[in-house]
């Protein structure tokens, strides 16, 4: 009953878009980051996380660009304005990576945390599942360390998995972040 958002090949880069089967995750490729580089490669295993973060984030969804506030009414010569309606899709976001939880966490302070709650924000992040997954392949253009944000993934997760290859072994190692994520899980 979610749309799900996740990672896929477009354009020549990694990036979130929607998803319909396991078909349209990057099987076997990776990326090759460094400053102002990124490239594709072809890793010919059946990884499905071998790469960095992409161009794109969770964020084009939390925080659209575009969001209806009011809406206009005229009866006659008279205009009158309300609220519009808050009405959020209902998603699941997969492969979100550590740095981009914190991301999340901090449009969540701004937004949710301080003295006006954005309610149309609350409800995108409220209807959210979030699936994310712990890092294994470093670039030269991240920045978890430093940051304290990973390579493994902090707070603000439903489930999260660590890929696991080993020869003929592919296994989802699978966490638990949240009561949503133990009911999917089944724990």
């Amino acid at each position: 009953g979610r749309t799900i958002i996740g990672p896929t090949v477009l354009d020549g880069a990694v990036v979130y878009a929607e998803i319909t089967s396991v078909d349209d995750l990057p099987a076997g490729i990776g990326d090759e980051q460094s400053p102002g580089q990124y490239r594709l490669v072809s890793h010919g295993d059946r990884r499905v996380f071998d790469y960095t973060v992409g161009p794109l984030s969770p964020k084009r969804w939390t925080f659209p660009p575009i969001v209806a506030l009011n809406v206009g009414r005229r009866e006659g010569r008279a205009v009158s304005f309300e609220a519009a309606p808050i009405d959020p899709p209902k998603l699941a976001f997969f492969g979100v990576r550590a740095c981009e939880l914190a991301a999340l966490a901090i449009q969540d302070r701004v937004f949710l945390g301080g003295s006006f709650v954005d309610p149309a924000y609350r409800s995108r992040r409220e209807s959210a599942f979030v699936v994310a997954v712990n890092c294994g392949v470093p670039s030269g253009t991240c920045f978890c360390a430093s940051m304290g944000t990973g390579p493994g993934c902090g707070p603000g997760f439903d489930l999260a998995m660590t890929e696991v290859v080993d020869g003929e072994r592919h296994e989802l190692v699978v966490e638990v972040g949240s009561d949503r994520g133990a009911e999917v899980a089944g724990a």
